[in-house]
């Protein structure tokens, strides 16, 4: 690999690592907020977390396939600046707001503005070998990995002092990242693989049609959205059910989110690159990254001890595995020319997994622990994700041998 493109990677790495912290710090206080400025129960709380998780990922879904579609006309560095600005603006909006529906808002623009990961992807579709993809793509989940580590880390421990204070530490870290990525990152869009901007390429259902319509593809796309339904189990109730379980504050949250993002990002960042060294097939590993999910979400939803939560997180970090796989495998069968699309369409499933995901998690949890509820299981939503994970293992399997010796294609 050339020194430049090296540099590059270590440009997005980092941005990543920046954009995912700032995201992140505001995780381990999310019960407490709400239960402030709406005297909620914590299981009323969850509610209202999983709307506003919801009316992000609502924006996202609304803006990232536009997103992807502009970067593959005018470029990744453009997008990944505008969107780190209005990461900046959202964050003091959230910092100084004390109504619920002034979060609302500010979580909306957040979700406008959260094209920076799906571009970066495509930012290295750009730069990268087939040969060099699964691992480059793994140094992103290993970035997020790392965010996932320090902006718990540190949202628990501002937390702690004050709830507003992790607003502001994700507003700086916004701001850090734009003037970062304003002076250093360059354009990594050749003039030749640029495509015509078109306003039918606004449309934010067009990638999603395409994605159920395009022959041979349609099951695959099926399956990374259920699986990444269950997959979003974790963020969308962690905060919560460990308080409501294991009655954790701020702090315990941080710290517990921050030990299962070290271990992504060591997944990510060395096992998965180790794996590909040793040409493991991608089958095996999704094979293997389903059946541990599916094991340890049951052992999630079954534990009553806080300390089996840090027991079970090193073996639940190894079915991080299965993305990176599973892009990487997709990405090698898409022509070059709509890398950018194809990560528009992969955002935008999974933007509706996250619009859907947090709002029937969280209504598990109410259910399952609410009060005046005989049937106290606040694990419920962890028994529903594994069962999910078992619903899609021979789907996948299948597709995946169906479509291995297939030709590159383009999304039209």
């Amino acid at each position: 690999m050339k020194q430049p493109k090296k540099k590059a990677i270590v440009f997005i790495f980092f941005t990543v690592v920046l954009d995912i912290s700032g995201l992140m710090v505001i995780f381990p206080i999310m019960p407490d907020i709400l239960q402030s400025v709406g005297k909620f129960s914590v299981s009323d709380a969850a509610i209202w977390g999983g709307f506003l998780y919801a009316s992000y990922a609502l924006m996202q879904f609304l803006f990232s396939p536009v997103i992807g579609n502009i970067s593959d006309a005018f470029g990744r560095r453009p997008v990944i600046l505008i969107s780190l600005f209005l990461m900046f603006i959202d964050y003091l909006i959230l910092g100084f707001a004390s109504l619920l529906w002034v979060f609302i808002i500010g979580r909306m623009i957040g979700g406008i503005a959260g094209g920076t990961v799906p571009t970066a992807m495509a930012y290295l579709a750009d730069i990268s070998t087939s040969e060099d993809k699964a691992k480059n793509f793994g140094l992103i989940g290993a970035a997020f990995g790392i965010g996932f580590v320090l902006g718990p880390f540190i949202g628990g421990i501002l937390g702690e002092i004050n709830f507003r204070l992790p607003f502001f530490f994700s507003a700086a870290l916004s701001l850090c990242t734009f003037l970062f990525c304003f002076y250093f990152l360059n354009e990594s869009l050749e003039e030749k693989n640029k495509r015509k901007f078109k306003l039918t390429d606004l449309n934010p259902f067009k990638p999603i049609y395409k994605s159920f319509f395009i022959k041979d593809l349609r099951i695959f796309f099926g399956c990374i959205l259920v699986i990444s339904i269950a997959h979003w189990v974790y963020p969308s109730i962690w905060s919560f059910w460990s308080k409501e379980v294991f009655g954790w504050g701020p702090g315990l949250i941080g710290v517990s989110l921050a030990f299962y993002g070290l271990g992504v990002a060591f997944v990510q960042g060395l096992i998965i690159r180790l794996s590909y060294i040793k040409n493991i097939h991608p089958q095996k590993i999704v094979v293997f990254s389903l059946l541990v999910g599916s094991f340890t979400l049951f052992g999630f939803g079954s534990i009553e001890t806080g300390w089996l939560v840090f027991a079970l997180i090193p073996i639940a970090v190894l079915t991080e595995l299965m993305n990176p796989t599973l892009d990487s495998f997709i990405s090698n069968r898409i022509s070059d020319d709509t890398q950018g699309l194809l990560q528009g369409i992969l955002s935008s499933i999974n933007a509706i997994t996250t619009i859907l995901s947090p709002l029937i998690m969280t209504l598990l949890f109410k259910f399952g622990s609410s009060n005046d509820n005989s049937f106290y299981t606040p694990g419920l939503p962890f028994y529903f994700a594994a069962t999910l994970l078992l619903v899609c293992l021979f789907p996948v399997i299948n597709v995946m041998k169906s479509l291995e010796h297939t030709p590159k294609r383009k999304i039209k």
